[in-house]
């Protein structure tokens, strides 16, 4: 049986370039979260990445992905690599993962994130327009990257037509 890494996907492989936002939506089991963990993980091993790992509710630190951040980081056999706390990653190259409900954030929380490179926003169907324009101007740092994974929703939900305006820029 001949397994791909996720980070070899075909289907992904349009994400692997630099771009300030991307946009994988997909069904359940399309491995777009997946994709985007692994991801992070590879670029902490690779130069220093400071992540905000989001999602528009998160109640606690176990409605986060950060299990599947975890779980990649023991896949690639990066332990070693990296420190686990309850509430963050700190790994190689001074990076950081954080993880936060962007909808139990004041404004000034979610901009005191704008030295992070990295923002991925899993469970992106369900965003507000609000989280989403206080977010999306944060996240400005050199080189900064805004990830968005989600399942298809409706045509009005704020991430497809914030995607939909891009594609019209």
């Amino acid at each position: 049986m001949n397994i791909k890494p996720l980070l070899n996907a075909e289907v992904f492989a349009p994400l692997l370039n630099p771009a300030r936002y991307k946009g994988a939506r997909g069904g359940r089991g399309s491995g777009k979260s997946h994709f985007f963990a692994e991801l992070l993980v590879e670029e902490a091993t690779a130069g220093h990445i400071r992540a905000a790992c989001l999602r528009e509710v998160q109640g606690s630190i176990k409605d986060s992905s950060k299990q599947l951040i975890e779980d990649k980081i023991e896949k690639l056999g990066l332990s070693a690599l990296f420190r686990i706390t309850e509430r963050e990653i700190s790994g190689p190259n001074d990076s950081l993962f954080i993880f936060k409900g962007l909808s139990t954030n004041t404004a000034a929380g979610i901009k005191s994130l704008e030295g992070f490179n990295r923002c991925w926003i899993d469970e992106a169907q369900a965003i507000s327009r609000r989280s989403l324009e206080i977010a999306t101007p944060t996240f400005r740092a050199a080189g900064a990257e805004m990830r968005f994974s989600w399942n298809p929703g409706k045509a009005t939900d704020p991430v497809e037509v914030f995607f939909r305006r891009c594609e019209g820029d």
